[in-house]
């Protein structure tokens, strides 16, 4: 008998990025179909959630189950539930009462009660596999930028990103911005040697998520979270390039908790000795909650 997915996207890479890798887990473990169902305006759901409709489903089979993350996915899952059934997945802490759904899949950071419909994982879930044949004279650069945790400095970036390529000419190097970084970022890095340059205007998610499974030097700006946990799925060495805190908060504490249990190298930690120390876990959470949601019996 088919298994159907519905996965509901507001089409932001880092939210894909989490429910792309926890549909891509459970098609692992059992075959099944995932349906992409981009959201509409909120009014919308209102009022097909008291009419039991769900127009985007129309013509589609029935979901078994209905996967989401993002705040603005969570009333269309529950519209969709309402109209068709199937089991609801939640990525992230949701803004709804965790009873509202299923299975809530939660990041540790977010110090959720544990619940028996909780699921607690280190780090968001990504699509990226574990890699055990990384290419040591490969490396990647992967750069964010300004966001309400961390306090940006172009100046502070380069200087880092200048004397990694600078120290290791062994290594061939990328370096990828995001939609956050500022357009001066990478002004200085195109004049050094041994690089590629990718802009995220040219580059699509995938193909960042393909290197990442390549490469086996990935260095990450510390905002950046779910680059620095896919980087860490596939097995690679992986050093945070410093970007000032605004605040404590639970995602840098979770970030430095991990450079202080040498899962990551801090730059401070690299200058000292040019060695970014492998991961001692593997990563490989996606994998971990669908085997959990099928010893629950949501995969049934």
């Amino acid at each position: 008998m088919a298994f159907y997915i519905w996965r509901i996207t507001d089409g932001k890479a880092g939210h894909d990025s989490q429910s792309i890798g926890l549909c891509k887990a459970i098609n692992r473990l059992k075959a099944s179909e995932c349906i992409d169902l981009p959201i509409q305006p909120s009014l919308t759901y209102f009022k097909n959630f008291f009419l039991k409709q769900f127009p985007l489903g129309n013509n589609l089979p029935d979901p078994n189950i209905i996967i989401g993350a993002g705040h603005s996915t969570h009333l269309p899952m529950l519209c969709a539930k309402r109209a068709r059934g199937g089991k609801t997945i939640v990525l992230m802490k949701p803004s709804l009462p965790l009873s509202f759904f299923n299975t809530c899949i939660i990041p540790e950071h977010d110090q959720t009660t544990e619940k028996e419909n909780v699921i607690t994982t280190s780090g968001a879930i990504n699509p990226v596999q574990f890699n055990e044949n990384k290419s040591a004279n490969t490396g990647l650069i992967l750069i964010g930028g300004p966001s309400k945790h961390y306090r940006w400095n172009n100046k502070s970036i380069l200087k880092q990103i200048t004397q990694i390529i600078n120290d290791c000419p062994d290594i061939k190097w990328t370096v990828a911005d995001s939609p956050r970084t500022p357009d001066t970022a990478l002004s200085g890095v195109s004049n050094l040697a041994n690089i590629t340059i990718l802009n995220y205007k040219n580059t699509s998610s995938r193909t960042i998520r393909e290197i990442i499974f390549k490469t086996g030097n990935i260095w990450v700006s510390k905002d950046s979270v779910s680059m620095i946990y896919e980087s860490l799925s596939s097995g690679a060495a992986v050093g945070i390039l410093d970007v000032e805190q605004n605040n404590n908060n639970k995602i840098s504490d979770a970030i430095n908790r991990l450079i202080n249990e040498k899962q990551l190298s801090s730059f401070e930690m690299w200058k000292n000795t040019k060695y970014l120390i492998p991961a001692s876990t593997k990563f490989n959470e996606a994998d971990r909650c669908a085997s959990l949601l099928q010893a629950r019996g949501i995969l049934a």
